[in-house]
């Protein structure tokens, strides 16, 4: 069973199991989708296409046809899993995320009529796999944030973290924290090393400067496309420089 513990920075550490921010991957909600369908759900749900979406309305969605049969009520077929790219979250809320759409995929691809969207059947599946799995799933979710904010191209500094499970994640670092966050990031759980780079492609402004160590995961193939255009960086005790094979000209001074 796993219990929340208490937060470091926006990364959540459980008994067993780190979870990290991050934006939504077609792999990612594919393995999922079928880790919970094996883990929840006894392997009942039928594999569907899965699609990301920019939305700002949603984090997650089923989609679906419908027709009216014959004798009355309605028909769901072609079904699709849909997860928002627009907002970054914790890795817990999207977990969620993906098993409120499978139980709304559970009771449609069953024909079983509930009372409304959210109804009682909805209801009770959720109760019972938020008690029996320690899951937080609910009727709807909200920005933590209240809105999204809208970012402008920039030039970032970014630290690129390659975990121990085999998957990267990214933190966005302001000039003014890169000294300790160069120390506090790779002594983060699950971390086997960090590499910085300096990079104003827009794939980065979608996150967030952090303040705090927090991780967002990324598809580790676009990562090492990215990277080819991303300028090094080097700690020269305490001076932060281009890596001395890289043209670019680029020198942070530690205060201290």
């Amino acid at each position: 069973m796993l219990r929340m513990c208490p937060e470091i920075g926006t990364s959540f550490f459980c008994s067993h199991a780190v979870y990290y921010r991050m934006i939504a991957t077609l792999e990612y909600v594919e393995r999922k989708f079928h880790e919970f369908n094996a883990q929840i759900f006894h392997g009942a749900l039928q594999p569907l296409p899965f699609r990301l979406s920019s939305a700002r309305t949603f984090l997650g969605q089923l989609r679906y046809r419908r027709k009216l049969k014959f004798f009355g009520g309605w028909e769901y077929s072609d079904f699709q899993l849909v997860v928002s790219t627009n907002r970054d979250m914790d890795e817990r809320l999207l977990e969620d995320t993906i098993i409120h759409e499978m139980i709304h995929y559970y009771i449609l691809s069953n024909q079983l009529k509930d009372t409304s969207a959210h109804g009682r059947i909805f209801r009770q599946m959720m109760t019972e796999i938020n008690r029996d799995f320690s899951r937080n799933i609910t009727i709807s979710h909200r920005s933590a944030a209240g809105g999204e904010r809208e970012y402008k191209c920039r030039r970032n500094i970014v630290c690129v973290s390659y975990l121990f499970d085999g998957r990267v994640g990214v933190t966005l670092v302001p000039t003014t924290k890169i000294f300790q966050m160069w120390d506090d990031i790779p002594k983060m759980p699950g971390v086997a090393r960090c590499d910085w780079y300096v990079s104003t492609d827009k794939f980065f402004c979608r996150f967030r400067r952090s303040l705090t160590p927090k991780i967002y995961l990324v598809d580790k193939g676009e990562m090492e496309r990215l990277l080819l255009d991303a300028i090094p960086l080097v700690r020269e005790g305490n001076r932060i420089v281009v890596a001395r094979e890289h043209p670019s000209s680029l020198s942070l001074q530690n205060p201290q």
